[in-house]
């Protein structure tokens, strides 16, 4: 058998998982200036803009093994979840919200929800600063959002596998003022360490250089 053949063979698998992550980010853009994911108020309100202008290095990102294997280790613990605690999973929430006027879709999609809790499955390279405060406040958000009972963050580390419990929302005002800060592009970045992580760091004027960083996603 030549060789070559054989190699490229070997790749088909490896091109049909970054195949389906490819098509997820795909089905991540946006599809107007007025929706919000949730995620964009977590992190530097630039990065959806430069996500928006530079497509290529975004959809590049999809082949980032690192996130592709996050990816798979959600899809394995959702199935997990629908087969033991019969949990509802991907499930979709939006809320719509006034600034100045302006009307916003807020958009989010919770890992899972089982009698009105919520679960966000997270994975990290360590279990360093756990839990994250991003994710923390993005189960505020769906509490908020859904009005659900109390949250649960799980994380999956090489070290630990351990959970941790969200028993509070935030109000209204709240929630108007981290959209505020998405719409008006306040706190650039949002994270002293989110520059050295950022893909679109290499194109940003307001990139911030630190020695210290997170590995969560």
């Amino acid at each position: 058998m030549d060789n070559s053949n054989s190699i490229l063979k070997n790749l088909s698998l490896t091109q049909t998982l970054f195949k389906r992550r490819f098509n997820d980010k795909k089905n991540h853009e946006k599809k107007d200036s007025n929706t919000i994911y949730v995620t964009d108020l977590l992190y530097c309100p630039l990065k959806p803009r430069l996500r928006e202008q530079f497509k290529e290095l975004t959809l590049a990102e999809a082949y980032n093994p690192s996130t592709l294997q996050g990816s798979l280790i959600h899809e394995s613990v959702e199935r997990i979840l629908i087969e033991e605690l019969n949990a509802e999973v991907e499930v979709p929430v939006t809320k719509e919200l006034t600034i100045d006027g302006e009307v916003y879709k807020l958009v989010g999609r919770v890992d899972a929800i089982k009698d009105n809790v919520i679960i966000e499955i997270k994975t990290s390279k360590t279990d360093v600063g756990i839990p994250r405060e991003e994710h923390v406040l993005q189960l505020m958000i769906y509490i908020t959002m859904l009005k659900a009972q109390y949250g649960i963050l799980l994380y999956i580390t090489p070290d630990r596998v351990t959970e941790f419990h969200v028993d509070y929302g935030m109000s209204d005002d709240k929630l108007i003022e981290l959209v505020q800060d998405y719409v008006y592009t306040r706190r650039i970045p949002r994270h002293d360490w989110e520059c050295k992580y950022c893909v679109y760091a290499k194109v940003c004027p307001h990139k911030v250089s630190v020695n210290e960083g997170k590995d969560a996603s």
